[in-house]
């Protein structure tokens, strides 16, 4: 499988707009940042917050937009292994080798929880993390919010970039 990296240099600025664009089908998510807010990964429900964003990516399976802005530029990028883009989208990075991987978030639901939940906590941040997964306390099993990535390597299998491709749960058997 082969990555590709996509620069947009259209008019159309709205990521919304840009995402129905080139997004496939799917469930998607998103996450961003601005100079005042974080969001973590999250359920895209056809809204976003108005914000200045400094980095605001949208993804599925098949791709991940990123808007990254640095002072007044801002550049948006397509990540995926399996869109083909021409007109406002220049083809600006080809990656030989494209491997799926898993990096946790967090997991195990506190044991306090009487049931499902989807707030999850670590005792290094005073504050919930919610990423919309719900997990149930388990004495058998450890559970995990974990964020699949494509990971795209270089012809020298230098790592060169991580596209985010979706979120879900991961079960475990306790040992």
């Amino acid at each position: 499988m082969q990555g590709k990296v996509y620069r947009y240099i259209g008019s159309e600025t709205a990521p919304l707009q840009l995402w129905r664009q080139v997004s496939q089908s799917g469930e998607a998510w998103w996450f961003g940042w601005s100079e005042t807010e974080m969001y973590l990964p999250q359920r895209l429900n056809g809204t976003l917050p108005n914000a200045d964003w400094e980095r605001l990516s949208l993804f599925n399976a098949d791709a991940e937009l990123r808007i990254l802005s640095q002072g007044t530029q801002i550049t948006t990028l397509l990540l995926t292994e399996s869109i083909d883009l021409s007109g406002d989208w220049n083809l600006c990075e080809q990656y030989p080798e494209c491997k799926p991987g898993d990096h946790i978030l967090l997991g195990d639901p506190p044991k306090s929880a009487a049931g499902p939940t989807t707030r999850l906590y670590d005792v290094a941040f005073p504050t919930a993390f919610d990423y919309g997964i719900e997990l149930s306390p388990h004495k058998d099993k450890i559970q995990k919010v974990v964020l699949q990535v494509c990971y795209y390597y270089d012809s020298a299998h230098r790592l060169r970039s991580v596209r985010y491709a979706g979120i879900k749960q991961f079960d475990e058997v306790r040992r």
